[in-house]
């Protein structure tokens, strides 16, 4: 089944969804000024070894240091001192986005992503994805693409098994034209920065999400035709269907991803058979719990404890990567006694994890019952995108964003252009949030075409609002 690939592009932020069929799989929101970094590529030099950690902290020249581990380096050595030394020129990778007081995690074993290929120009071999079952497709690729790695090596994505012969050729050009243009650029740099082409929002949840077997809708004609750009530059050979949304009722609202989005950032999701999970991210895992909510319908020869289970595991799976869950991951599921039951859950919860592109490893069952998970991090979870900690709860809940908000009140008034024809629109808004809005309203002004008047109102709290 084809996947369809939903774009939401306004000046404030860029969304995307992953469909398959009906399922949403993936969100993706990007905004500039905080673009995800990974996968990015930067002259470093070596500020400061950490022998104790085997850990160098490296300059980047844009004001924050990344830090390298010693299984990052291309050395067989056995510490990070043997493997680099202070001032030594680096070419890193972003393998990890900052997160709280943890700066940027860099690499050089160098891999570039592609819409069906990762290159990777310090390896040697051809490497399948195991979700790419048949062999007669396993054969074509392996063939197709061992005579393109005697200098360097290629991980095939799943979404390979459904891109032509023609097609995957040309990716490999590109990825290896991108990789020349990356590795010219290092050698003649001067001093610490950024290489290669800056990301956009939108080139940013192109490079994640799009691939060969895809449909694309998106939202305006600017968007349009940078994707279709993009496509040109860098998956030459590949012809996704793109579509322009024209309808009056906004994309994500008509595809219900605004609801998938409100319940993605709940505690609590339903399962269809009457239970529910709960997910609680906190600093040090994500604690993940099964309630059977008063279900005690068993289904055929199984519990009731193991249905509901069976459901959850699936359902976890799909929040996870909804969600971009990371790090440790435990789920404490329904006790169950009966033969073989555990190994039945284990089984489908890595049949599910496994249709997940993020790496992930399921670890097993604790002896206290705890279904335990890994999985790599790459960019910020959603709820680290959309919301902040709630200072007047202690800390324990989450408020949205002032970008946010902003996003919410310009979709808003996007809506109204569509259906009213008045010449300004009146906003009130606690102070932040009105000195958050005056900084934006040129460019909201411009997009809708509609003069706006801000106003503070003290009986408002800081990011409350009203739309007048």
């Amino acid at each position: 089944m084809r996947e369809t690939l939903l774009i939401d592009d306004n000046p404030f932020e860029t969304r995307a969804a992953l469909l398959k069929g009906d399922q949403l799989l993936e969100l993706q929101i990007e905004r500039p000024g905080n673009i995800s970094r990974v996968g990015d590529f930067y002259y470093g030099r070596v500020a400061k070894l950490i022998p104790d950690m085997d850990i160098a902290f490296i300059d980047l020249g844009t004001g924050d240091d990344g830090f390298l581990q010693l299984s990052d380096i291309l050395s067989d050595a056995k510490n990070v001192n043997s493997a680099v030394h202070e001032g030594e020129k680096l070419l890193v990778q972003v393998i990890k986005d900052a997160k709280g007081d943890k700066g940027l995690q860099l690499g050089c074993r160098i891999a570039i992503h592609g819409a069906n290929l990762i290159y990777r120009p310090f390896g040697k071999e051809v490497v399948l994805s195991k979700n790419i079952k048949a062999p007669k497709e396993r054969n074509r690729l392996k063939n197709l693409l061992e005579h393109h790695t005697e200098e360097h090596g290629l991980t095939v994505r799943t979404s390979a098994q459904y891109a032509s012969d023609e097609e995957l050729t040309a990716e490999v050009d590109a990825l290896v034209t991108e990789w020349t243009e990356i590795l010219t650029e290092w050698k003649a740099a001067k001093k610490p920065g950024s290489l290669g082409q800056s990301k956009t929002p939108l080139t940013s949840v192109l490079k994640s999400l799009l691939s060969a077997n895809m449909d694309v809708i998106v939202n305006n004609v600017t968007a349009l035709n940078a994707t279709k750009g993009y496509i040109t530059r860098h998956m030459p050979g590949i012809q996704p269907q793109i579509t322009l949304w024209d309808r009056q009722t906004p994309l994500f609202e008509e595809m219900n991803i605004e609801a998938e989005l409100d319940t993605a950032l709940q505690k609590a999701v339903a399962l269809a058979s009457g239970g529910n999970i709960t997910i609680e991210p906190t600093e040090a895992a994500v604690i993940i719990d099964v309630n059977s909510a008063g279900q005690t319908q068993s289904s055929g020869t199984r519990s009731a404890a193991v249905t509901t289970n069976l459901e959850a595991a699936i359902e976890i799976c799909r929040q996870i990567r909804l969600r971009n869950l990371s790090g440790i991951i435990i789920i404490d599921f329904i006790q169950m006694n009966g033969k073989g039951e555990t190994e039945h859950l284990t089984n489908t919860l890595q049949r599910a994890l496994d249709k997940d592109p993020r790496p992930s490893r399921l670890i097993g069952m604790t002896e206290l019952g705890l279904m335990q998970i890994t999985r790599k991090r790459g960019r910020p979870a959603l709820h680290e995108t959309l919301t902040q900690s709630c200072l007047s709860c202690d800390g324990n809940g989450y408020v949205k964003t002032e970008t946010t908000i902003l996003n919410d009140i310009f979709r808003s008034l996007q809506n109204e252009v569509r259906f009213s024809h008045q010449a300004t629109f009146n906003i009130e808004a606690g102070e932040t949030l009105a000195s958050t809005l005056r900084r934006h309203q040129t460019v909201m002004e411009k997009e809708l075409a509609r003069r706006i008047v801000i106003s503070t109102n003290a009986q408002l709290s800081d990011l409350d609002y009203k739309i007048g």
